[in-house]
């Protein structure tokens, strides 16, 4: 018996354009890298994204964590409540503080910074006046309407910063 003979099927070759030199390539800079703590364990992992960023390209990593302002809801609607917050912020600092130092190696970190107000605004603004060039953040991995209902951080801070924001989704 012998084989039919079956024509090969075309193959279509992509042509491919030479690709022309658009100047240098700017090396990678993370010298000022942003990490906004709330203490749990979600931000401990961006934070733990963040050390081997900074020992790789020379960078030093500045910790803030913000204290929202306290609200109630009446008849109006939400009200700002206002609170002494001094011991609550001393104590975030010093928390912040010996996280770094358990953490982080003394030459890899910058500063603690402690600030009240919105989260994803203070943590923008923080990043733009230190120029940060990344911020690295967790995300809660909020979806459909308990993201719609609680707002998201991360996701308010990457639509806002001036610079590159990584998240850091949990495992």
């Amino acid at each position: 018996m012998s084989k039919a003979h079956t024509p090969k099927a075309k193959t279509k070759r992509a042509r491919t354009k030479p690709v022309r030199n658009c100047g240098t390539v700017k090396k990678l800079k993370l010298s000022r890298i942003l990490v906004p703590l709330d203490f749990s364990g979600h931000s401990r992992q961006a934070l733990d994204t963040a050390i081997p960023l900074a020992e790789r390209y020379g960078g030093k990593i500045t910790l803030i964590h913000i204290v929202e302002p306290a609200y109630i809801g009446g008849e109006a609607g939400l009200a700002y409540l206002p609170v002494d917050n001094t011991g609550l912020l001393q104590a975030a600092k010093d928390r912040l503080q010996k996280t770094a130092g358990d953490l982080i190696a003394p030459a890899l970190f910058d500063k603690a910074i402690v600030r009240e107000g919105s989260a994803y605004h203070e943590i923008t603004e923080a990043a733009r006046k230190l120029k940060a060039d990344l911020i690295v953040i967790a995300s809660q991995g909020h979806t459909g309407l308990s993201r719609v209902l609680l707002g998201s951080t991360a996701e308010r801070v990457v639509r806002h910063a001036r610079c590159p924001v990584l998240t850091v989704r949990r495992d």
